[in-house]
């Protein structure tokens, strides 16, 4: 879940463009999990031009919450300079 969450926390804090990393992460565990699907929807609490602050939640199929993830990330001042073949 922890991976999950992570994934989800850094495809948020780096979509502005600028290369981003963290700094602290925390995850809360609410509930097992042995099967079936998660999913990890991540939000941005708060941001300014060095830090950001987000949240990402992990829920199973039924939609039930059962981890809570908390990301700090540092905004450097360089752009990414990675390119993506869209074939």
């Amino acid at each position: 879940m922890f991976t999950l969450a992570d994934l989800a926390f850094g495809a948020a804090c780096n979509s502005r463009g600028v290369v981003t990393l963290a700094i602290n992460a925390s995850i809360t565990f609410m509930k097992a999990v042995t099967t079936g699907t998660l999913t990890a929807m991540a939000r941005e609490l708060d941001s300014n031009s060095k830090l950001g602050t987000y949240t990402v939640d992990i829920t199973d199929e039924q939609g039930n919450l059962v981890a809570v993830f908390q990301g700090l990330a540092y905004r450097k001042k360089q752009a990414h300079t990675a390119t993506v073949d869209p074939s």
